[in-house]
Formats: structure tokens, C-alpha cells, sequence
């Protein structure tokens, strides 16, 4: 596990024309919304429907991209692709390191929105 920040915040800003305020509402949108994302993506692993799962792993991949985090881009991406080629159990599998990641993204961005 590295201990790299999955965001780039230098970079961010520059992207946002140094937009700090919106930045912060991006933040707090991730970590308001991305709880439901990945438990709609749970449910549409266990039940079995692709095209739920399919939805639901492009949102979360979306929402990481906003923050260049890399590594949950391509996890998500990864398990987006195993899903609309069927192949659920593929992505279920990597369903963990997702969630695992997201805590991470979540943490940072709870860091930077109570940054002074």
C-alpha cells in the first residue's frame, strides 16, 4: 500500500483555474455521494445485473477522474469493463480494493476540505 496521495491537489487547481471553493464542493460531493455509488455497485454485483454494475463502476470511475486518483480509475475501469463483458465475478473480485481505495480518496478530501 502506498502511502502517495491518490490526488494531485497542484494539479487540480491548476485544472480549476485555482478555484478553490470549487474545488471543495467537489470534494465534498465525492465524499457525500460516493457511499451510494459504491454500495449501488455492491447490490448490482451480488444481484447479478451487468448493466446496473456497468452504470455504477462508470459513475464511481467518473467521479475519481475529477481527482486524477489513478489508481481507482483504473480499478473501477477495470471492473466497468469486466462488467459489460459479463463477467461479474471478475469484478466482484476486485470490489474490495475499490472500497479500500475510495477510503483513502475520502480521507484525503475530508483532510483538504478542514485544511486551515
Amino acid at each position: 500500500m502506498s502511502n502517495e496521495p491518490l490526488f494531485d491537489r497542484r494539479a487540480l487547481l491548476d485544472n480549476l483555474g485555482e478555484d478553490v471553493e470549487l474545488m471543495q464542493v467537489m470534494a465534498q460531493t465525492f465524499v457525500d455521494d460516493t457511499p451510494r455509488l459504491i454500495s449501488e455497485l455492491r447490490d448490482a454485483l451480488a444481484r447479478g445485473d451487468a448493466p446496473d454494475a456497468v452504470r455504477a463502476s462508470h459513475s464511481v470511475k467518473g467521479s475519481a477522474a475529477n481527482f486524477g486518483a489513478a489508481p481507482l480509475i483504473g480499478v473501477v475501469g477495470a471492473m466497468e469493463q469486466a462488467c459489460r463483458a459479463g463477467n461479474l465475478a471478475t469484478a466482484s473480485g476486485s470490489l474490495t480494493e475499490a472500497e479500500r481505495l475510495i477510503t483513502a480518496l475520502v480521507v484525503e478530501l475530508r483532510q483538504e476540505l478542514h485544511a486551515p
